[in-house]
This record gives structure tokens, sequence and C-alpha cells, in this order.
């Protein structure tokens, strides 16, 4: 295995290995005033979504939805209940951020607009086609006291086209990050330890009632858990709920609000970064091909480093592809190299895009080296 230069251990967790830019930075301590130093625009057809214009009819009304400091999945479930519909979506946005995108309904709309303090929605038109998701247009204010230092390597990835595309920390729950760790039990199939890790497992980086929480499921104390757990841990609590009634692990775990295929297709993203850390450096040059990787859903037909990290994780023959759940994921490909577009640097201000699937966090780590609990 290559030699391993990362600088703090949620790299290693998540599988990252590897910088695209190599030079021998130092970490520095970086910030982001969140969620207002954080601001990312969705694109469409190369545009910002709140410049998109609809046609006077068709067979979906597309709405702007603005959300500020809240996630995706409890954002959507509250604009259904208002819309009293499905609701459509490209791509799933940062929680600790204001955000703006499209999502869509079929039929006309009920309402032309609707506001909370942490989302709002508004009407633009209609769309009978598929809307063309280009990228996201990123806008980041970044704080240190190592000024000079980040405005040099500001200036050095101005000029930089190319990033490796690993699959970013939000994907994975920086301060937790265990997402690709319950897909894995979910994957091999031990539906008991998926529920340990979705509830028990405290974290230093987590608030302490939160820790104290997790703590006592671990102690088999269910209902002092639960009561303790906050009302937007809802997985926790759902499940802990089931358990409480005397449910199976496995019928527990059909009670989350968060769909459990998240959870696989992050352990599935987990295997990509790892997969991607170990070839990074044979890929260097082929920066204009642009390979595809690809994690198959089926473990079984794949290459030689593929195959030693497979074995490595104890998945040999296993498949993501899970009836037991009526769960079928589908091959992860996914271009080595992620191409970073219109980078303009104001004083400590970044503004950039990438294309769609893109984590900005990826270029953030390029730039600080350092622990990425400071900027997500």
């Amino acid at each position: 295995m290559n030699k391993i230069n990362v600088p703090h251990h949620i790299d290693l967790i998540i599988g990252l290995e590897k910088y695209y830019i190599e030079e021998s930075w130092e970490p520095i301590k970086i910030s982001i005033p969140r969620p207002e130093g954080f601001k990312v625009i969705e694109e469409i057809s190369f545009k910002p979504a709140d410049q998109w214009v609809g046609e006077s009819h068709g067979k979906y009304s597309v709405y702007l939805l603005i959300k500020k400091g809240i996630d995706h999945f409890t954002t959507i479930s509250e604009i259904e209940k208002i819309l009293k519909r499905k609701v459509h979506y490209i791509g799933i946005k940062d929680t600790n951020a204001i955000t703006k995108q499209l999502i869509y309904t079929e039929g006309d709309p009920l309402i032309s607009s609707y506001e909370t303090e942490n989302f709002s929605i508004k009407f633009l038109g209609y769309t009978s086609h598929k809307l063309n998701h280009t990228g996201n247009i990123f806008e980041i204010q970044l704080e240190t006291k190592n000024t000079d230092e980040l405005s040099h390597r500001l200036n050095k990835i101005s000029n930089i086209k190319y990033l490796f595309a690993y699959i970013g920390y939000q994907r994975f729950g920086t301060r937790r990050p265990v997402t690709h760790v319950i897909g894995k039990q979910l994957l091999l199939r031990d539906w008991c330890k998926a529920v340990e890790w979705l509830i028990g497992h405290p974290f230093p980086s987590e608030a302490e009632i939160i820790r104290e929480a997790r703590s006592l499921f671990e102690r088999g104390k269910y209902e002092e858990a639960l009561s303790l757990f906050p009302n937007k841990f809802r997985d926790e609590k759902n499940v802990l709920k089931e358990l409480i009634k005397g449910k199976s692990c496995f019928e527990a775990l059909k009670q989350m609000k968060t769909p459990i295929k998240f959870f696989l297709e992050a352990y599935q993203s987990y295997l990509y970064n790892k997969y991607l850390s170990r070839i990074a450096d044979k890929l260097r040059g082929r920066e204009s091909d642009n390979p595809v990787i690809v994690i198959p859903s089926d473990l079984k037909t794949i290459d030689q480093s593929l195959k030693e990290i497979i074995y490595e994780e104890g998945i040999d023959g296993y498949s993501f592809n899970i009836n037991d759940l009526k769960i079928k994921l589908n091959d992860l490909k996914r271009n080595a190299f992620t191409i970073v577009r219109n980078i303009k640097v104001d004083d400590k201000k970044i503004l950039f895009s990438l294309e769609r699937g893109m984590y900005a966090t990826i270029l953030l780590r390029e730039i600080s080296r350092g622990d990425p609990r400071e900027f997500t």
C-alpha cells in the first residue's frame, strides 16, 4: 500500500489517503462562519437556479427552495406535508449552509409560495423536461489566523483545474462519521450491529446530552436514552421506540425516516474513496481522459486493487442487492477527477463551481490539510 500522507484520522476513516496538490503544506486551522459563510446555488444548464425561467404549462410544477441551517430530508418531509404531494429533487444540499435549489412536483401548484424560519419555496413555472443539473456554485468565507499562508494557498488553488473527485465528509457525517459503517453492517445483514452504530458509539465531538443518550442505549436503558435524544434525531428515536415495543432490530430499522438505501450508498462511497486513494498516483497525468471508477453492486467482479480492499473489509462475495430490504443498488460510476470552474479569490472569500455530485469540502481539504470539523 502507498504511504499514507494524511494529517487527520477522519480522512482515514472515510478512505481519503492522498492529496491532488503535491505540496508539503502543514495543517492550518480554517473556519467558516456557518451558515451565512457557506452558500451553495444549484446550477441548471450552467446558470444559477434562482435564474431559472419556467414554461407557462407542463407536467411538473417547479419551485425554488431556499433553506438555511436545516437538513435535506427534514425540509423535504415538511414541504411534502405543505404541498400534499411527493417532492422530487436533483441533489442533496449542505445542512449548515444557505442553499438554493430547484424542486418539483407533478401537477399544478397548490400554493405559489411558502416561508418558515428555516426555508422558503416559490413557484417558478412549469416543465415537462428533465432539468439539466450541471453542477453547483459555491461562495465560501474562510477565517484563519494564518492569513498570509491562506492567501498563498488560495492563489495556488486558483491555478488548479482538477482535483481528485473524492466523495466528501458530509456524505459520512463529519462529527460522527458512521453512515458508511452502518451501511457496511447492512451489507453484512447484521441488523443489530447496524442499530448499535446508529444509536450507540458516542463520539467526543458530539454534544454532551447526545453522548449520554448513546451511552444509556449501550447500557440497555432504552427509555432513558429515548427521553434524551432531541426531536431532530428522528432515526434514533424511531428505532428506539420500536425496540422498546419488543420489535426486532430488522423491524426497527425499517422505521427510520432516512432511506435505508442512503447508508448502503455511503458504504459504496467509502469503497470508492479508498479505491481512488489506492490508485491515485497511477492516475496522475490522465486528467484530460478522466477515467471512470466503478464500484459494482455485486462485489464478485472486481480488479486486483479493489479485490485487496474487499478482502481487507471482509465483504468478499457480498452484494449491495439486499432482497430482505427490497434494495438493489446500481454500480457506483464516478470520474476520478473533478473539474474546478470559475475560481475567483476575493480576499478570504473563494467562489467556484463544481460539477454535479462533487464536494466543496474536498477543495477546502486541499487548502487546509487540517481537521475537517473546523470547516464543515
